[in-house]
């Protein structure tokens, strides 16, 4: 019996959570039960956002603006998730976050551009000509939202209560939450989009039962 794509996705995503567990178990670390929900949700959320810059990298060279877009989608979300996995409590966050963030940009970097001729393999899943970037404007502002991203989510954390829900859910809503295509409803927006509506209410439900 052939599980639906949507199911697979689920699966996936509580895998996450389970790696985070295992994690917790072995490292004894706080907050155990928010970071195993955060984990679902960061992967739910960040699919699309990943997927779409990864459609849009065009050709392996260092002067292309989209693959260096990719690169810090895929250092956020490996840095995110190493930051679940790894945590300590934020007092600890400062010490834990200068590896982190080395070892995601070595990542990024890496995987953005590792020589690969095959293209995103569920593209056709996809909008692809209709970018969420208006005109040449737009075009240009889609190259800075890695630092505009990054800004917000610190000018957000600054202004919070300092708990880890309030990093967490920035840190995904903020940097994950504008994938560049949508997705193709064929006929069904609701179930074309399962995956990330799950991961939203995961990260809401995270958010207001943890701050």
């Amino acid at each position: 019996m052939k599980i639906h794509q949507n199911f697979v996705i689920l699966i996936v995503a509580a895998g996450f959570s389970f790696l985070v567990f295992s994690a917790n178990v072995f490292l004894r670390t706080p907050d155990g039960l928010l970071r195993i929900g955060f984990a679902a949700a960061l992967y739910l959320v960040a699919r699309d956002t990943l997927a779409g810059a990864n459609i849009a990298k065009g050709p392996r060279r260092f002067s292309n603006p989209d693959r260096w877009v990719f690169a810090f989608y895929l250092a956020l979300f490996f840095g995110t998730f190493m930051m679940l996995a790894m945590w300590r409590g934020l007092e600890a966050l400062p010490g834990l976050l200068a590896g982190i963030a080395l070892g995601a940009s070595l990542f990024g970097g890496l995987m953005a551009f590792l020589p690969n001729t095959k293209p995103y393999p569920y593209a056709h899943q996809f909008k692809i000509a209709d970018s969420w970037r208006f005109g040449r404007v737009g075009q240009v502002l889609y190259y800075f939202t890695p630092p505009l991203k990054l800004l917000l989510i610190w000018i957000l954390v600054q202004n919070s209560p300092q708990t880890p829900a309030y990093l967490f859910f920035y840190i995904i809503l903020i940097g994950f939450g504008t994938p560049r295509y949508r997705r193709k409803a064929n006929g069904n927006v609701l179930w074309a989009n399962f995956p990330m509506i799950i991961g939203y209410a995961i990260l809401a439900a995270q958010f207001f039962l943890n701050s």
